[in-house]
Formats: C-alpha cells, sequence, structure tokens
C-alpha cells in the first residue's frame, strides 16, 4: 500500500428501512493495481462490515456478470475495473435494488 488514499462514495438503500437511497463516503488507502472489489473489500472488512455488494468466487474469473456496479456513471465489472482516482459506486440501473449495491436479476 502506498500513503495515497483515493475517496470512494457508495450509494446506500435498505428498501425495506427507507424510502430513498443516500451517499455515503469512504477513503481507502490505494494500493497498486487496485479493483474496485477491491476498495469495497478493504471498505467491508476494515470500515463499514454492513455494506451490501456481490462478491464470490467466480467473480475472480469475470464468469457471472453479479459484480457489476455502476463506476462513476458506467457500469462496470467491480472485479476487473482498476481503480484510478476518485470513485462513485452505485447499483446497476434499471434494476430493483435489494440493497446497496445489489440488485435483483444477476
Amino acid at each position: 500500500m502506498t500513503d495515497e488514499t483515493v475517496e470512494v462514495r457508495i450509494a446506500r438503500f435498505d428498501p425495506s428501512a427507507e424510502e430513498s437511497p443516500h451517499f455515503q463516503d469512504y477513503e481507502v488507502p490505494l494500493a497498486p493495481k487496485m479493483t474496485v472489489m477491491d476498495a469495497l473489500d478493504y471498505i467491508y472488512e476494515n470500515l463499514d462490515p454492513t455494506l451490501a455488494y456481490y462478491k464470490h468466487t467466480a467473480c475472480y474469473r469475470s464468469a457471472c456478470g453479479r459484480c457489476n456496479v455502476t463506476v462513476n456513471g458506467k457500469p462496470s465489472l467491480s472485479r476487473n475495473t482498476e481503480v484510478i482516482g476518485n470513485l462513485t459506486l452505485g447499483p446497476l440501473p434499471h434494476f430493483k435494488v435489494v440493497r446497496d449495491l445489489l440488485v435483483e436479476g444477476l
């Protein structure tokens, strides 16, 4: 890890408990070749274990597409997308949000 950090802004939403989404900001240490999935893992493991996102072993092969999120406004596989600068993450559009970055139908 380096001393450099990135700001990661994530859309948070639990439709069973909230009326509308909101954003939560995190500061993440930047590592060489860090992916969006790595940043999400760091947040979950070190800052906020309530964050909901999809991760499983198949994402390491880019086989299922369930790790798709919106990265700075563009749909992207979080496992394959390298972190270059600050991020704004959200669920894929046109899907029903289960919670945070998890959507139905993938």
